[in-house]
């Protein structure tokens, strides 16, 4: 070691000493001041009625196996493994010898766990009324966590599940603590205030560079009640070296102080904290960092939803758009190099259906498995699933090696049909053998089609509220299956992992986050670890997962609103390609087909007057509002049929023959969350969407989107509902149109044909159900379809035979069941919108 290193480290070791010695001095903090180095098990378990064998002394990793007398068994588990912080894993307080009987249908009377317990300054919530396996869940107020544990299950005897203190020590009693969030400790070239170890949830920590050294990262941090900080980690850096300060994360500390090519830096979190990702970095000859930024975090920190679908959304992206056929980008996109020619993906998803996992926790994970398979089936990449479901063996809901895996519908229904009961009373969590069975399948893929295998994207998606506890470690299978793909199993960064991705979602807050992250893959600039506080979060993740470097594909969108009640006030992205066309007093609604360019209804752009006379709209009038702002107009091009007084002579008021026009924008949009095109049939981008033949024509594309006679369709109701309604075709168009005939003048001779023409599509009730009906200002706004998690616009909004609200009033119930609204299809004027999209768009046949 250099004189100098060994300096930073006396001055690291000294500055740490210093800093816990103030915070214990300053917080109550329930952590133990030890080492962050693996720690030996006791050799002193026991078992009621039996004898315990120690596989390998007490050591990190070593297995405790109970033995019981003939005729007897363990219960309620029969081994435990050594983990990295000394505890034998599972915490089972006592375990004892049970007969093995079979008595028929003879039970023994059900012991319930009480429903008497408290937390100290919260609440307590029971799953299943205190019979076995039901769930004690502590809550806390915003900006306080239940200390020691969070979740309790209730055993076969009636007693709730042990608690221990960080020190190994059992209690039974909890409190909610205040959360803190550990501060920044260590800011190069720099200064921040204040200097404290801690903070409490709504306290900030400023930071500011000495002269010389510029500032990136936020200048301004606020502590959260997830026990993390708003904005980026600050960094001072004057550019003079070869990769960039690297800087340090909060609540750690770095040694190491030049950063050329080929230097390592080290970090250490403070004592009580978890490492997540690595504890080493290495400026590469690329000028950049190895491995993505290392974290700290407490037992009770957890990575808020929005983060994650970011951080996952955009690693996630990043695979998906090198995998896609049409991507030639050469290269490195997000570390990536571009070889893969096919647009092959193959997504194994690995459940967590543990005995730790209570029934509803499981339908909740299943649920947010759904969503994103579902969410997955909108990339524009071919992708074959298998989906494990493990607890002490794996359970295998889809095969890869099935015709039927890339088969969403298929996928979905043996997700909705897999039962958490499907693996009896064998609910221990073995992820070695999970991996096992993807290790297996990858090797059948291997030998069966190299050379796809050496061009195919593979992803490992894992979701736990644990770590192993039987079976060899699970690193160790992770090895075998790097090797698969000629990686080095010992590498601590997986950047050139071109092919493989591991990811981690580690769910509650007693999840081991430093025997878990190391399972994840490594990867410069892209994060495969996360801690969510529950599987509702989980299900979150995956339906806000569109990042910005998607969000160039149109048609995709946020499906639901977040009912979480710390999430209620965020800004949701349902309606994406929804803009607002602003004329005076007048407004109307549009839908974003391109970055430029907003499709509507041309009545919207023009007014009667008194005099029955026309008056068109100029441009310099138009404002289109959209997700991230406001924009003037341009230009604005009806279509040239459309003459709202064409059938005057026949005594018709307003025609809404060709009720269609674009609006170009002064500005291009700035594509992002909460600004980006619908899906337009006909056109190169919606067949990728639709994930049809390359040849496929427009013809195709209507059949393939309106092929029922009732097909479920949307619109946006008074500018902000996603409304449900049906499109009526064939002989229920007839029908539909029917009812509209009442709305002619008594004296028109006009027929309904005249009126109502092929161009329309038309929208409304039955004799006996109501649907959902158009509000008077919904006009220009789209009509749209969902398929493939991704919308596509069919029609524009132009008129309705009943008014039945307007853009202030409240909806009616009692809506008339005779009420119709009608809506120009785009089809129907295809070749008048590629006239004027070609630019933007390539239109198919």
């Amino acid at each position: 070691m250099s004189a100098m290193h060994y300096t930073i480290a006396c001055i690291i070791t000294f500055f740490l000493y210093i800093s816990v010695s103030e915070v214990q001095s300053g917080y109550d903090y329930d952590y133990d001041l030890v080492e962050n180095e693996p720690k030996n098990c006791t050799t002193s378990e026991s078992i009621i009625g039996g004898t315990v064998e120690y596989s390998n002394g007490g050591v990190v990793g070593s297995r405790l196996i109970y033995h019981c007398s003939d005729g007897f068994e363990p219960y309620p588990i029969s081994q435990k493994v050594c983990s990295s912080d000394g505890e034998w894993e599972p915490r089972v307080s006592r375990v004892k010898c049970e007969e093995t009987s079979d008595y028929g249908d003879y039970e023994e009377p059900q012991k319930n766990c009480s429903l008497e317990v408290s937390i100290k300054g919260g609440s307590v919530a029971y799953s299943n009324e205190g019979l076995e396996g039901s769930v004690l869940t502590y809550h806390c107020k915003a900006g306080h966590y239940p200390f020691p544990a969070t979740q309790r299950v209730c055993d076969r005897d009636g007693q709730w599940s042990a608690m221990r203190l960080p020190n190994g020590k059992r209690t039974l009693s909890a409190v909610c603590k205040e959360i803190l969030c550990p501060a920044q400790l260590q800011l190069d070239n720099g200064q921040f205030w204040p200097r404290k170890q801690w903070l409490k949830f709504g306290e900030k920590q400023t930071f500011s560079c000495h002269e010389g050294f510029d500032l990136t990262g936020s200048a301004e941090r606020n502590c959260t009640q997830w026990g993390g900080w708003t904005g980026a980690t600050p960094v001072c850096d004057d550019q003079s070296e070869d990769c960039k300060n690297p800087g340090a994360p909060p609540g750690a500390l770095r040694s190491g102080g030049r950063f050329r090519i080929g230097d390592r830096v080290l970090y250490l979190c403070q004592f009580g904290l978890d490492l997540l990702g690595p504890s080493e970095r290495q400026c590469l000859d690329s000028r950049e960092w190895s491995g993505a930024e290392p974290r700290c975090y407490a037992q009770y920190s957890f990575d808020q939803p929005a983060i994650v679908a970011q951080a996952f959304g955009g690693s996630l992206t990043a695979v998906m758009d090198v995998s896609q056929p049409n991507f030639k980008k050469k290269g490195h996109y997000l570390g990536r190099t571009v070889r893969v020619e096919e647009g092959r993906l193959n997504v194994f998803i690995l459940l967590d259906t543990s005995g730790s996992i209570s029934k509803e926790n499981f339908q909740t994970a299943k649920t947010a498995i759904i969503e994103l398979v579902r969410k997955l089936d909108s990339y524009e990449v071919h992708m074959k699933f298998e989906i494990i479901s493990y607890a002490s063996e794996p359970k295998e809901i889809v095969s890869i090696t099935s015709i039927e895996s890339q088969d969403v519908h298929y996928i979905l229904r043996k997700l909705e049909e897999f039962s958490d009961e499907s693996h009896g009373g064998k609910k221990g969590t073995n992820l070695y053998k999970a991996l096992e069975r993807v290790y297996d399948q990858l090797a059948f893929l291997r030998q069966t089609k190299r050379n796809q295998f050496n061009e195919t994207q593979n992803v490992i998606i894992i979701a736990t509220d644990g770590y192993s506890n039987m079976g060899p470690n699970p690193k160790n299978m992770l090895a075998k299956i790097r090797n698969l793909f000629g990686y080095k199993p010992s590498s601590v960064d997986h950047t050139q992992e071109e092919l493989l991705d591991v990811y981690v979602f580690a769910v509650r807050g007693e999840v081991n986050k430093k025997d878990l992250t190391s399972i994840a893959s490594s990867k410069k600039d892209e994060l495969h670890f996360f801690v969510l506080k529950d599987y509702k979060h989980l299900g979150s993740v995956f339906n806000r997962m569109i990042s910005d470097s998607a969000v160039t594909k149109c048609g995709l969108a946020q499906e639901q609103e977040d009912q979480d009640e710390q999430e209620k006030s965020e800004t949701t992205n349902t309606r994406p390609w929804h803009v607002n066309l602003i004329w005076g007093a007048k407004i109307c609604r549009g839908t974003l087909v391109t970055k430029s360019m907003v499709l509507t209804a041309a009545h919207c752009l023009i007014k009667v007057n008194t005099d029955e006379s026309v008056s068109n709209a100029s441009a310099a009038d138009i404002t289109v509002q959209h997700g991230n702002g406001e924009v003037k107009a341009m230009e604005l091009i009806l279509h040239p049929l459309f003459n709202v007084k064409g059938l005057k002579d026949k005594n018709v008021n307003e025609f809404y023959d060709y009720d269609i026009a674009l609006v170009r924008m002064r500005e291009n949009i700035t594509l992002s969350l909460k600004a980006r095109p619908i899906c337009l049939p006909c056109t190169k981008s919606s067949n990728r969407a639709l994930r049809m033949d390359p040849d496929s024509t427009c013809d195709e594309h209507k059949r393939s989107l309106l092929h029922l006679e009732e097909t479920p369709a949307h619109f946006i109701r008074q500018g902000t509902q996603r409304t449900d309604t049906h499109i009526h075709s064939g002989a229920k168009r007839g029908e539909c149109l029917k009812k509209a005939r009442s709305t002619f003048p008594a004296n028109s001779s006009a027929s309904l044909s005249e009126v109502i023409t092929e161009r329309f599509m038309c929208t409304g009730g039955t004799e006996t159900i109501r649907h959902e009906m158009t509000c008077k200002g919904d006009s220009g706004g789209a009509l749209f379809l969902r398929k493939r998690m991704r919308y596509f616009q069919v029609a524009v909004i132009s008129w309705g035979t009943k008014k039945t609200c307007d853009s202030r009033t409240a909806v009616r119930d009692n809506r008339p069941l005779d009420a119709r609204d009608f809506h120009i299809s785009v089809f129907s004027v295809m070749p008048w919108l590629q006239q004027h999209l070609y630019r933007e768009l390539e239109f198919r046949p």
